[in-house]
């Protein structure tokens, strides 16, 4: 690959790996609101109560009393601001409901949350999450899909909460972090978790081949220890290496149980269908069109023969899987540049956001897909964007994150406020910011993956040289309880 694509989407250097013992590599937590540095406890022990018991915390709570305007001190730092010699960065912790942060042992480009059987729309903290990451390993054979359950994560606690709220020394509890792993060759450019069945995972690795593994068993010693059949194969359940080169572009069909289709720097796309057996049937013959890279792909949420794609020659692309001469509409988005990644929205079905290389991200109508206007653009980000994702619970609202080390929350419903511009005059730090934007996430350098947490409204995480997962003192709870404006 080339170094510009290995700037955009690899981590510049492998961290350093951390000290193993025979249950498995440890993991640290920085603790952004308790002790400076706590061990995290791995498999092995009791299990505690996930989301039982805890307050649901409101986040008009945690904002000023309108519940628009917080009060910050000091002077909003902006991605690019040059800092001088006296100052240092500082978060304010009014701002997230929960911010929990995790070094990797290896830097990962990519992960899922599970879809676990503890519930839906879980507001309560402490809250629990299982998730599936990929490893970039500086040797091929040290990579792993590595299999997490996060628990115990309790809500940050704010420099102004009271020492004695009834509360806090549950909130001054550690997290848990329980790991198991599966070997995985190469480098994980890309995984993808079957939505219908979460312990179903596709790969693309950097050596050129797309895998799915059943991750059934780790999951399941996760959950419960001991729970697991002995001597469960590790191995990929299938392996396509029909592709002309490596790639990252991967998606599961949500309408079309099984159905896969994987996307190469050569600008070819596979469609995969599952076969009997539990194995796998690709098609020999691809669908081409890119002029580049394939550098992303979504199935449609609703429609089981349509899927689209970005590339490498800066064009979207909506494809019939019965048609594979050429795609079925295309536009150029006439910046010359790649169009990296891309997101379906899945509670308004004809709009979809793309991001590129030049910092911007456009949202697309398909109504009015062929007219080759999106129906909103923005360039807030200074860097390439990494990844971007429609909420699966506020069908107007997006995150995307970018190498300018920022992740941005965006609703597309929000328009001027007077009055907020007015709370703003004589605050240059404050100028120009889009009524759209709601929320900066800063503090992890390369982010090249976020994710939204399906079952826990308003969670977001993201992958970079460590990995966050938070919760936004602004942000909903779904459509049910809205989000504090």
């Amino acid at each position: 690959m080339s170094s510009k694509r290995e700037g955009k989407r690899r981590a510049d250097a492998p961290a350093t790996q951390m000290p193993v013992d025979e249950d498995g590599e440890e993991l640290e937590y920085e603790d952004e609101y308790g002790d400076e540095f706590e061990e995290e406890i791995f498999a092995g022990g009791e299990e505690g109560e996930e989301g039982e018991e805890g307050m649901e915390i409101s986040a008009s709570e945690m904002l000023g009393s309108d519940g628009v305007h917080a009060e910050v001190e000091g002077r909003l730092y902006r991605a690019g601001d040059p800092l001088a010699e006296d100052e240092k960065l500082d978060y304010d912790s009014s701002a997230y409901d929960m911010l929990h942060r995790m070094t990797w042992d290896y830097p990962c480009l990519t992960f899922g949350f599970v879809r676990d059987s503890l519930g839906e729309q879980r507001t309560q903290y402490p809250m629990t999450s299982y998730l599936v990451a990929g490893t970039q390993a500086e040797r091929a054979a040290d990579n792993q899909l590595v299999c997490l359950k996060l628990s115990k994560m309790a809500r940050t606690i704010h420099d102004d909460d009271s020492e004695s709220d009834d509360d806090s020394d549950e909130d001054d509890e550690d997290p848990i972090v329980e790991v198991q792993r599966v070997p995985h060759q190469g480098t994980v450019n890309r995984l993808r978790l079957m939505p219908q069945t979460s312990h179903i995972c596709a790969t693309w690795s950097e050596s050129g081949k797309a895998h799915v593994f059943s991750l059934a068993a780790p999951l399941a010693t996760l959950h419960s220890p001991g729970s697991a059949p002995a001597g469960v194969s590790t191995e990929p359940l299938f392996t396509f290496d029909g592709h002309a080169d490596e790639g990252f572009a991967l998606d599961w069909s949500r309408v079309a149980t099984g159905v896969l289709a994987t996307g190469d720097n050569k600008g070819k796309i596979h469609r995969w269908q599952p076969a009997e057996g539990g194995s796998w049937v690709v098609d020999p013959v691809p669908f081409s069109g890119h002029e580049g890279a394939v550098e992303d792909l979504e199935w449609s949420p609703v429609e089981p023969n349509v899927f689209m794609s970005c590339g490498g020659d800066s064009t979207v692309r909506v494809w019939d899987v019965r048609r594979k001469a050429g795609s079925a509409l295309a536009v150029d988005e006439k910046h010359g540049v790649d169009v990296n990644v891309m997101s379906w929205n899945k509670l308004v079905n004809y709009l979809v956001v793309t991001g590129a290389d030049d910092g911007s991200f456009r949202v697309w109508d398909l109504r009015s897909f062929q007219s080759g206007e999106p129906v909103a653009k923005f360039n807030w980000h200074h860097a390439a964007i990494t990844s971007v994702e429609w909420s699966p619970h506020e069908s107007s609202t997006i995150a995307v994150c970018g190498d300018d080390h920022q992740l941005t929350l965006w609703d597309l419903a929000l328009e001027d406020d007077p009055e907020a511009a007015s709370a703003v005059r004589g605050r240059d730090d404050l100028k120009d910011i889009p009524p759209q934007l709601y929320f900066v996430h800063q503090g992890q350098q390369h982010m090249k993956e976020l994710h939204w947490h399906v079952q826990l409204p308003g969670v977001l995480g993201s992958t970079a040289e460590d990995f966050n997962i938070f919760k936004p003192a602004n942000a909903g709870d779904g459509a049910a309880g809205g989000r504090s404006e």
